[in-house]
């Protein structure tokens, strides 16, 4: 008994040195970065404050919306210079590791539209004082703002992500992709399930909340987008998008 007691101990020892040791090591991290985030702010003032995103493009969705559907039917229907950040992490720089040494050249280039997803946050989570205080820092200014939100009904949602689920467990996938794994119900934000951010997101298109009123909001409802070439036509006029319905027959045929 002694010698169990003393196994389950070590155990117990171990797990908490690794648990402090992983805090340790993402405070310093946020210390760094944050660091090198206040040097650019003071010595690339000149070039943070140049407009180098034409329009931009916040896309706002949960797992399994059609999110991808329609990005990539937006970049159909843009002109010019595109650049997509997918999936990125809320308060993370998505450009850190091209400027690991501050180097002069700063990693914005022009562009006509730069499009950014977030998947599975709360509004308040994508839209924190801290984040949008570092927005030119992280994506360049940008001269038009969008933020798109899309809204998929609870019952084709949970489908989804559960035949997803399946699909993973069925090709013997790791599930440590993301910090939420396999499950179907959980989210990003802490505490939350899917149930918890589809009342947040409804909330926000039915015009209960105004998390994402400062930018030109728009919401898009999937099943509608899918199903009604008007209403497209009605979503690329709001993002000043040159409407060919370009893309669609691809999402058509990956739905067959």
């Amino acid at each position: 008994m002694l010698g169990i007691d003393f196994m389950v101990s070590k155990s117990l020892i171990v797990k908490a040195l690794r648990k402090n040791s992983k805090i340790f090591y993402q405070s310093q991290r946020f210390l760094k970065d944050n660091l090198k985030d206040f040097m650019i702010m003071i010595t690339k003032q000149q070039i943070l404050s140049e407009v180098v995103n034409q329009k931009e493009i916040r896309v706002i969705g949960m797992r399994r919306t059609g999110n991808h559907a329609i990005i990539n039917w937006i970049k159909n229907q843009e002109i010019g210079n595109i650049e997509f950040l997918n999936d990125l992490k809320v308060n993370r720089n998505a450009l850190r590791h091209s400027y690991e040494n501050l180097s002069e050249n700063y990693p914005f280039l022009k562009k006509d539209c730069l499009i950014r997803s977030y998947e599975d946050y709360s509004l308040q989570e994508i839209t924190n004082w801290l984040l949008e205080s570092k927005h030119d820092l992280y994506f360049g200014k940008s001269g038009t703002r969008y933020d798109v939100l899309i809204i998929r009904d609870p019952f084709n949602l949970l489908a989804s992500r559960f035949k997803h689920r399946l699909q993973r467990e069925k090709n013997d996938l790791d599930s440590t992709e993301s910090c939420y794994g396999n499950n179907f119900l959980f989210v990003r934000s802490p505490h939350q399930k899917v149930s918890d951010l589809s009342l947040n997101y409804a909330k926000e298109d039915l015009g209960e909340t105004s998390y994402i009123q400062k930018h030109n909001k728009i919401c898009i409802n999937y099943n509608q987008w899918f199903t009604d070439v008007d209403y497209r036509q009605q979503i690329a006029e709001k993002l000043q998008l040159k409407f060919s319905d370009t893309g669609i027959d691809k999402v058509s045929s990956r739905r067959r």
